[in-house]
């Protein structure tokens, strides 16, 4: 009799092992599971707001001024260099925060939003959209 007493037991705690392995299997299954959809969703959302940047054309579109004053009237935020007589810079319409043309132009392509106030950047609005202006470089925006 004790030894079928411990083969009971034997059998029932095998059982209860397996059991609890199979419950453990399906969280981690189940959990996976959700992670993979969530980050789904969080990437369909970032496809919806436009997650990438701005595409060639709308940074086209975007005012540009040549800078006609030396220096004194403020610096890019991107590189950090002055700007110089001759120098196309381009604002960027809603914060009018100025920068190289070069400079914003690659960030723009990466990010829709403004380097400094992270403010959507919409191409195609603004007073002066499209246009090719001369401007004097002490008419920078420059707020920090």
């Amino acid at each position: 009799m004790a030894g079928t007493r411990s083969v009971v037991f034997l059998d029932t705690g095998l059982a209860m092992l397996f059991v609890a392995n199979v419950v453990l299997l399906l969280w981690a299954l189940n959990r996976c599971c959700r992670a993979q959809a969530s980050s789904r969703v969080v990437g369909e959302r970032a496809e919806e707001e436009g997650g990438g940047g701005l595409s060639a054309e709308q940074v086209g579109e975007l005012p540009c001024h040549e800078c006609k004053e030396g220096p004194g009237g403020g610096e890019c935020a991107v590189c950090l260099k002055a700007f110089r007589a001759g120098d196309r810079r381009r604002v960027l319409p809603g914060c009018e925060h100025g920068f190289h043309a070069e400079c914003v132009d690659t960030w723009l392509r990466k990010s829709y939003r403004c380097p400094i106030c992270r403010a959507a950047v919409v191409a195609g609005e603004g007073k002066n959209a499209g246009k090719v202006e001369e401007a004097t470089a002490v008419e920078i925006v420059n707020e920090r």
